[in-house]
Formats: structure tokens, C-alpha cells, sequence
């Protein structure tokens, strides 16, 4: 089985956009706030990779 560079795109896209996620729900669960502060740089550097892969699949004519 191959994988286009597309495949490659749109996996990642997907990952990072669980990871935004994943990141946003712990947030929440964390009390100490120097640690909740991380996590939140942590779910908005994987929100703007992901949006960064949304933007070069789009512009390709694809759907993420």
C-alpha cells in the first residue's frame, strides 16, 4: 500500500486537530496554573499547525 503526499496531509491534519482537542479537554482537569498555562500554548500551537494543514489541503481542491 502507498501513500500520496495528500494521504500524508490529510493524517496529519487529523492528528492535530485530536491533538487540539485532547490538549483543550486536559486543560480543563488541571488546577495549578503554570501548568494549565502550558497546556493551553500546547492546544493553540496544535490548533494553528492544524490549521496550516487545512489551508494546503483546501488549497489543493481537497477536503480536511
Amino acid at each position: 500500500m502507498q501513500f500520496s503526499d495528500m494521504d500524508m496531509l490529510q493524517d496529519y491534519e487529523k492528528d492535530t486537530r485530536m491533538a487540539a482537542l485532547a490538549y483543550a479537554l486536559i486543560q480543563t482537569e488541571i488546577m495549578d496554573s503554570t501548568l494549565r498555562t502550558i497546556i493551553a500554548k500546547a492546544a493553540n500551537e496544535a490548533a494553528a499547525s492544524q490549521k496550516k494543514a487545512a489551508d494546503l489541503i483546501m488549497a489543493r481542491g481537497d477536503r480536511p
